[in-house]
C-alpha cells in the first residue's frame, strides 16, 4: 500500500553498545532492505557508517571502530540513514521513519531563503527544521509545528539521544530496558533476543532524552486524536512484536477468527499466504476447526516483496518468493488467508494460477483488513486510487477478477474487536472512499 515502514533503533548503556545496536537494527530488517546504517558515540566523536543492502550482510564483519556507549541504527527502504549534520547545537546524527506530506513546500521555502539541499529527502527537511531550535527539544517542537505527516525519529548527539514520535502516534515506537541499558525501537522484536524487557510505548507526541542508560521525558505534544496505523498489526510488524500493549500474533489470530465467524465455508484446509498471512490463517483454523496447513512455502532466500523500490521489482519478488505444495492442494477446498488485496494482480496472476496448476478444487480467499479504497495519507503511497482493486470494483467483482470461488474481507468492526481498540484511535483513511 505504501513504501515507508523503515526501522529505527536507539540504545544507551553503561557499557559498549555496538553488538546490541547491530542486532537491534538487524531485527528491524523486515521494515527496510535497501540501505542500513549505524552510528555511535564513544565520548570523543560521533562515528557513522552506512551501507547499501542488508544489515547482517554488511555489518557482520564491519563493526570495528564503532565502539561507544550510545548509538542509533536504521534499516531503510529508500535512502541512506542515519545522516550526520553540523549545526549551532554541534554535530548530530539523525534517523527517522515516516513521511512528511508538505516536504516540498518546506524545501521550496528554505531554498527561497538561500538554503541549499544535498537531497530532497524528508530526513534532510526534518534535520534543517530541528537545527532552527535553541536546543534539540526546542528544535523538535519547532519541527513538529511545521510538518504535516508521520514520523518517529532518533537523534544521537554528544549530549545524549533524543527520540520523538509524532503526536498522532502513527508510527510505532517502544521503550525497553535491561540492567544499565535503555533502548528504543520501532518494534519490540528488536528486544526479544537481547534480554531487553518492554517498558512501555513512546507516547504520541513524546520527546525523550536518553543518556547513561537512563531516560527522561522532556515534553509531550498533545493532539485531540490518535492515528495508530492498523496495518502494523495486520501486515508490517514482525509477529513477535507488541505494539501499544497488543501482541501482533494475538491480533492476527483474532482477525482470522473474525473472518471464520463472518465467512464460514466448507473446506479441507486453511492456509496462509506466508509470512504475514500466518497469524490470520491460524486464527481462522482454530475458530473454524478446519485443519491448518501450508499450500505455499516462502523460499528462504527471497525477500519481502513490499520492500522493493519499484513496482516491477515488487511484482517480480512476489512471483518468485512463494512455491506451491501440490501434495497439500490437489483435489482440496482451500481457505487462503492474506493480509490485504491491493491491486489484486499478485492474487490473480500468481497465487491463484499456482494453486490451479497444482490441482486445487476450490479457493476461498479471506482478507484480514477491509477493502482498500484510498492511498495511504501518512506513508509514501505507491498507488493512486485508480490502481486499488476495491476502489474500482465491488467485492464480488474483485472475486471474479482474481478468479476464486468466494472472497471475504474483515470489517472495521472486526478490526476493533481484534485489537480491543476503538476505531477512532486508529487511522482508517485507506478503507474509506476519498478523492484522489
Amino acid at each position: 500500500m505504501f513504501t515507508e515502514a523503515c526501522g529505527v533503533f536507539a540504545i544507551s548503556s553503561d557499557k559498549d553498545v555496538v553488538d546490541d545496536l547491530y542486532l537491534g537494527t538487524f531485527y528491524l530488517q523486515h521494515r527496510g532492505q535497501e540501505y542500513c546504517g549505524l552510528s555511535t558515540y564513544n565520548g570523543r566523536e560521533l562515528k557513522l557508517r552506512t551501507h547499501k543492502g542488508l544489515v547482517r550482510e554488511n555489518f557482520a564483519n564491519d563493526l570495528s571502530g564503532l565502539d561507544g556507549t550510545m548509538g542509533v541504527g536504521h534499516a531503510s527502504l529508500k535512502d541512506r540513514q542515519p545522516i550526520k549534520f553540523y549545526s549551532k547545537m554541534g554535530e548530530f546524527v539523525i534517523c527517522f521513519s515516516g513521511n512528511i506530506i508538505n516536504s516540498k513546500a518546506i524545501i521550496d521555502r528554505f531554498k527561497a531563503q538561500g538554503h541549499s539541499f544535498y537531497t530532497n529527502e524528508d530526513i534532510e527537511v526534518i534535520a534543517k527544521l530541528i537545527a532552527q531550535g535553541s536546543n534539540f527539544v526546542d528544535g523538535i517542537v519547532k519541527m513538529a509545528s511545521e510538518v504535516r505527516g508521520s514520523y518517529s525519529l532518533a537523534i544521537l548527539s554528544k549530549d545524549g539521544i533524543y527520540v520523538a514520535r509524532d503526536k498522532y502516534g502513527y508510527k510505532p515506537m517502544v521503550i525497553g530496558k535491561k540492567e544499565g541499558t535503555i533502548a528504543v525501537s520501532s518494534e519490540s522484536c528488536s528486544f526479544n533476543n537481547l534480554g531487553i524487557s518492554i517498558v512501555r510505548d513512546v507516547m504520541p507526541g513524546e520527546i525523550i532524552h536518553i543518556k547513561d542508560g537512563a531516560m527522561n521525558t522532556e515534553m509531550r505534544l498533545n493532539a485531540d486524536i490518535t492515528q495508530f496505523c492498523a496495518f502494523e498489526w495486520i501486515y508490517f510488524a514482525e509477529m513477535s512484536s507488541v505494539i501499544e500493549g497488543i501482541p501482533v500474533a494475538t491480533a492476527r489470530k483474532n482477525m482470522g477468527a473474525c473472518l471464520a465467524r463472518r465467512y464460514p465455508v466448507p473446506a479441507d484446509v486453511v492456509a496462509p499466504v506466508p509470512n504475514s498471512g500466518i497469524g490470520h490463517a491460524l486464527g481462522y483454523a482454530i475458530e473454524s476447526k478446519i485443519p491448518y496447513d501450508y499450500v505455499f512455502v516462502k523460499y528462504g532466500y527471497a525477500s519481502r516483496s513490499y520492500t522493493k523500490p519499484t513496482q516491477e521489482e515488487r511484482d517480480r519478488e512476489a512471483k518468485v518468493k512463494l512455491i506451491s505444495i501440490p501434495a497439500n492442494v490437489r483435489g482440496k477446498r482451500v481457505v487462503l488467508c492474506d493480509d490485504s488485496i491491493v491491486r489484486g494482480t499478485q492474487m490473480k496472476n500468481d497465487l491463484v494460477v499456482k494453486l490451479r496448476n497444482a490441482g486445487v478444487k476450490e479457493i476461498h480467499v479471506r482478507i484480514a483488513c477491509p477493502p482498500l479504497k484510498s492511498p495511504c495519507r501518512y506513508g509514501k503511497s505507491t498507488r493512486s486510487k485508480s490502481e486499488l482493486a476495491a476502489a474500482q470494483r465491488s467485492v464480488d467483482e474483485v472475486r471474479k477478477y482474481i478468479g476464486v470461488e468466494t472472497l471475504g474481507y474483515n470489517t472495521l468492526d472486526d478490526l476493533e474487536k481484534s485489537l480491543g481498540m476503538n476505531n477512532k484511535q486508529m487511522c482508517v483513511a485507506c478503507w474509506l472512499e476519498e478523492a484522489d
